[in-house]
């Protein structure tokens, strides 16, 4: 990992604050299961979809949900120790504590990969860096549950203890940097679980 991306990790979601975020943000899985089993359907699962990870997992309630949805090997990290210490409740969900710059599985070990309200807090410049990893542990998928918003440029916005969060085009951004093919999108909210509303995008790779 580079210096800048230890530099905006430290001290931040590795620290305190993220110990905070988490404390703060508490889902409950069993409201997110009929929007994850609408995502995993019988084609998607027909298709291979076995071994799922999620990058930032936070305390796992998203895989928890989607423990429901199928079998699937789940697999969850974090940057936060506290995250990661709550999240192995689940004995049946592997948790590790990681860096999405650095994700310590071998290229192509996942059928999909997923993000949840995680690309927001990554600066602009650090974002294909990021992106490069999840496309690079992930055979087939990539489903972001992103903010996304129809901006030319990314703008931050200041966020709580200096920690800044970035506004941007997410979906255009992956479009126009990987070899991609989008096969479906939507909206979620409060209705579907979820603390607020945002957008979900399914990316498939094209097979080079």
């Amino acid at each position: 990992m580079s210096e800048n991306n230890e530099n905006q990790n430290i001290g931040k979601w590795d620290g305190d604050f993220g110990i905070k975020y988490t404390i703060r943000n508490k889902i409950y899985p069993e409201k997110l299961i009929p929007f994850f089993k609408e995502i995993f359907t019988d084609e998607l699962k027909k298709s291979g979809v076995k071994r799922i990870l999620e990058a930032g997992c936070n305390r796992g309630h998203n895989l928890v949900a989607i423990s429901y949805c199928g079998e699937f090997e789940l697999y969850g990290f974090d940057i936060n120790p506290y995250s990661i210490l709550l999240a192995r409740e689940y004995k049946e969900i592997s948790f590790t504590l990681g860096d999405i710059f650095n994700i310590l599985y071998k290229d192509e070990y996942f059928d999909l990969v997923f993000t949840a309200g995680v690309l927001i807090h990554i600066n602009p410049d650090l974002l294909e860096d990021a992106l490069k990893e999840i496309f690079r542990v992930t055979k087939k998928y990539y489903l972001m549950l992103e903010y996304n918003y129809d901006f030319e440029e990314f703008e931050k916005k200041d966020y709580r203890e200096n920690v800044g969060l970035w506004r941007g085009n997410f979906k255009k951004f992956v479009l126009d940097h990987f070899n991609v093919n989008l096969i479906t999108e939507g909206t979620v909210g409060r209705e579907e679980g979820f603390g607020d509303t945002r957008q979900y995008y399914l990316f498939e790779k094209n097979i080079e």
